[in-house]
C-alpha cells in the first residue's frame, strides 16, 4: 500500500469515527407518581432511578404531555456522571398511529362497499325471479286447459314464493341500510384523521457522560395545562330552626393526554375572590342631564346556561365554563350544554376546551351560546440549559438540577392521584400555605385523560346558623332567605357554585363567597314565595309645585310585606332615595316608616320581625326642590 493510499484510509477512518454515535440512547418510561392540581393547570412529578453506562449516552424521558410549560420544566439528576446536555424535543410517532387506523378503516370501506355490490346482486335475483313468477302465475294463455285443483296448488305456490321473496328483498333492504350507515361513519371517521393533527407528545432529552458505570435519580417537574378542578358545594337545611349541612366537593379534570394512574393527589387553590347572588343598589346621583342608575335587567337570573360548540356545530363534552378571576367554574355535558351561576357583578365567561381557542365572552344575557375555533398553533422546540455548577455546559457531581431558561413555577411540596371512579367521601388533609389552601388526598387516584369533570368529596360539616331574608322590591319582589353560620374560617372554603336544599327540596343553585364572610358565613337558600313584597306607586301622592324660582316635587311608595309561613321571620328590606351631587337640587326624605337612612347612598333599609300570617304596609316619601325650567328623573 503506497504512502498516499495509508493517508486516504486514515482520513476515512477519522470520519467515519467522527460520524459515528457517540453511545447509543436509552428511551426511558417514567409514570407520574405526584400531582398538585390548580384551579387552572397542574404541577406533575416523575422519578425514575436509570443504569447510566460509561462513557457518553442519551437518556431519553418520553411520554411527557404536550401541553408541558417550558418555562415551568425543571430536571434534578443525582448521580456520579456529568449531564452535557438537556433538549426539549417532540415526537410525532402520532401520525403514525393515525396513519395505522386510516388503513384499517381503508380495508373496512373496502369490505363494506363489497358487501353492498353482493347484496344488490342478491336484490336484482329476486326482482328477475319476481318477474318470472308473475308470467308463469298466468294461465289465461295457455292452450291446455288446467283443473280447478292444479289452478289452486299454482296459486298456493306462487303465493308462498313471492311471500319468501317479498321477506328476503326487506332482509337485503334493511342489511342495505345497516352497510350504508356504516360507511357513512367511516367516511366521517377519516375525514376526521386526514383534517385534524393531534399535538405530538413531549420527551426531554438528557445528554451523560459517565466515567464508570453508575447509576442514577431524575426527577422531572413541570406545570402542564389543560388540567385542574373547581369546587362546588351541596347546602341543605331542613328549616329555619336547623343548622346548615355542606359538602365540600372537588369537581377535578384533565386531558393532558398523560396517564394519571395510581398517583397522589394534592388540590391546591389561590385565594378566593368576592361574589353574592342578592341584587344590590347603585347610588342614585341627582343632577340635571343624568338618568337613574340601570340594572341588567337582561339577566332575570344569576344563572348563565347555552351550549358549546365546534366550527361544524358540533357539541363539545367536557368544555370548561369559568367566570375569570374567580373559581366559579362548571364543565359541559355529553350534549355540549352547561349552566353556571355567576356572581353578582360578574361581566364575562371564559371557555376553554382542548384543541381548541380559549374565549372570553361578555355576559349579554342568561343564554350564552359559543362557538370555539380549533388551535392550529404549533409548539417549537425548547432547548433547556443546566444550572447548579460553575459551567452552564456540564454538571458534575453527586447531585445536579436541570430547568429551562426562564422563570420557573413556584416549588410547591405536592402529592398526586388515582382511582378509576372518583366518588364518595376521601380522607383528606388540609393544609395552608402561604399561596392558599392545600387538600391532599390520602389515597392514590386514577384520572383519565378525556377532560370530563369528576366530583370527588373533600369535605362535609354542620354548622349552627341564624335566617333572615332580604329582599329589594325595587329590583325583584322576592324575598331571598339568607343563612348566616360562624366558626367556618377553619374550614378552607373557597368560592363556588351550590346546590341549595331547603326543607328537603332542591331550591336552585346559589354561590357561597367566603371572601365576603368576614366573622359570619352568609349564603343564599334561594326564594322563597312564603313571603309576599307588593311596591306601588302613590299616584295620589305624587304632587309638583312652583314655589318662586324653585319648583318641588314629591314622590311616594307603599311597601306592603306579609309573612304567610307558620313561623316567625326576620326581612331585612331595601329601598333608596335619589342622592344629590348638585347645590341647587335638594332631596327632602318626608316618611320612611321607621327606615334607616344612609344619607352617602340613599339607601333605606328595615329591619322586620313578622309574625305568621303578619302583613304590614311601609311609606317611602320625598321632596325634590330644583330651579324651575329644569327637569329631573326622580322616580
Amino acid at each position: 500500500m503506497t504512502r498516499l493510499n495509508c493517508i486516504a484510509w486514515l482520513l476515512l477512518g477519522i470520519c467515519a469515527a467522527a460520524a459515528a454515535p457517540v453511545s447509543g440512547q436509552t428511551k426511558v418510561k417514567t409514570s407520574v407518581e405526584k400531582v398538585t392540581l390548580f384551579i387552572d393547570g397542574a404541577q406533575v412529578t416523575r422519578t425514575k432511578q436509570i443504569d447510566i453506562p460509561a462513557g457518553n449516552s442519551t437518556v431519553l424521558f418520553t411520554g411527557l404531555s404536550p401541553y408541558l410549560d417550558d418555562k415551568s420544566m425543571q430536571v434534578a439528576a443525582k448521580g456520579k456522571f456529568t449531564v452535557t446536555a438537556v433538549n426539549r424535543l417532540f415526537n410525532h410517532t402520532d401520525s403514525l398511529e393515525r396513519s395505522v387506523r386510516q388503513k384499517a378503516l381503508e380495508q373496512e370501506l373496502a369490505k363494506i362497499r363489497q358487501q353492498t355490490l353482493n347484496q344488490q346482486a342478491a336484490s336484482e335475483v329476486i326482482d328477475a325471479e319476481n318477474e318470472l313468477l308473475k308470467i308463469n302465475c298466468s294461465v289465461g294463455n295457455r292452450n291446455v286447459a288446467t283443473s280447478l285443483a292444479a289452478i289452486r296448488e299454482l296459486n298456493e305456490y306462487y303465493a308462498a314464493r313471492l311471500q319468501e321473496l317479498k321477506r328476503k328483498a326487506l332482509e337485503l333492504d334493511g342489511q342495505v341500510q345497516a352497510l350504508n350507515k356504516r360507511e357513512q361513519q367511516v367516511l366521517a371517521e377519516l375525514a376526521q384523521l386526514g383534517g385534524k393533527q393531534s399535538a405530538p407528545m413531549s420527551e426531554v432529552e438528557v445528554r451523560i457522560e459517565a466515567p464508570a458505570a453508575c447509576k442514577g435519580a431524575f426527577t422531572l417537574t413541570y406545570y402542564v395545562r389543560n388540567a385542574g378542578w373547581f369546587p362546588s358545594y351541596d347546602i341543605r337545611s331542613g328549616g329555619l330552626s336547623e343548622p346548615v349541612e355542606i359538602a365540600y366537593k372537588a369537581n377535578i379534570f384533565q386531558n393532558t393526554k398523560e396517564e394519571w394512574k395510581n398517583v397522589n393527589l394534592t388540590l391546591s387553590s389561590s385565594n378566593p375572590t368576592t361574589g353574592s347572588i342578592a341584587p344590590q343598589l347603585k347610588t342614585w346621583w341627582l343632577d340635571y342631564g343624568m338618568a337613574p342608575p340601570r340594572y341588567n335587567l337582561n339577566l332575570t337570573s344569576n344563572t348563565v346556561s347555552g351550549t358549546v360548540f365546534d366550527q361544524q356545530r358540533e357539541p363539545l363534552p367536557g368544555a370548561t365554563v369559568m367566570v375569570p378571576g374567580t373559581t366559579v367554574g362548571t364543565s359541559t355535558d355529553v350534549q355540549g350544554r352547561y349552566s353556571v351561576t355567576v356572581p353578582n357583578g360578574a361581566s364575562s365567561l371564559q371557555f376553554n376546551y382542548i384543541g381548541y381557542k380559549p374565549q372570553t365572552r361578555a355576559i349579554a344575557g342568561n343564554t350564552m351560546n359559543v362557538m370555539l375555533q380549533e388551535d392550529n398553533t404549533q409548539l417549537d422546540e425548547v432547548v433547556v440549559v443546566g444550572y447548579g455548577s460553575s459551567s452552564a455546559a456540564a454538571l458534575t457531581g453527586k447531585a445536579a438540577g436541570l430547568r429551562v431558561r426562564g422563570k420557573a413555577a413556584p416549588q410547591m411540596e405536592m402529592a398526586v392521584a388515582e382511582e378509576s371512579d372518583i366518588s364518595g367521601m376521601m380522607e383528606v388533609e388540609q393544609t395552608q400555605t402561604q399561596l392558599g389552601y392545600e387538600f391532599e388526598i390520602k389515597q392514590p387516584y386514577t384520572i383519565p385523560s378525556d377532560g370530563k369533570s369528576v366530583a370527588a368529596e373533600i369535605g362535609r360539616y354542620r354548622l349552627p346558623a341564624t335566617y333572615t331574608y332580604q329582599s329589594t322590591p325595587k329590583i325583584d319582589k322576592d324575598a331571598f332567605l339568607v343563612a348566616e353560620a360562624t366558626d367556618w374560617a377553619k374550614l378552607n372554603l373557597l368560592e363556588g357554585e351550590a346546590n341549595v336544599y331547603f326543607e328537603n327540596t332542591f331550591v336552585g343553585k346559589s354561590i357561597l363567597s367566603p371572601r365576603e364572610a368576614g366573622d359570619t358565613l352568609r349564603f343564599s337558600m334561594g326564594r322563597d314565595r312564603g313571603i309576599r313584597i307588593e311596591r306601588t306607586k302613590e299616584s295620589d301622592y305624587a304632587a309638583r309645585r312652583a314655589i318662586g324660582s324653585n319648583q318641588t316635587q314629591s314622590m311616594g311608595w307603599k311597601l306592603t310585606v306579609r309573612n304567610t309561613r307558620t313561623e316567625p321571620v326576620v326581612l331585612m328590606l331595601a329601598d333608596q332615595l335619589p342622592v344629590s351631587r348638585n347645590s341647587t337640587i335638594s332631596v327632602t326624605e318626608e316618611e320612611l316608616s321607621g327606615g334607616t337612612l344612609d344619607k352617602n347612598s340613599g339607601t333605606v333599609t328595615w329591619r322586620l320581625e313578622l309574625k305568621p300570617g303578619e302583613q304590614r304596609e311601609l311609606r317611602l316619601r320625598y321632596t325634590v326642590k330644583y330651579p324651575k325650567g329644569r327637569s329631573l328623573a326622580i322616580e
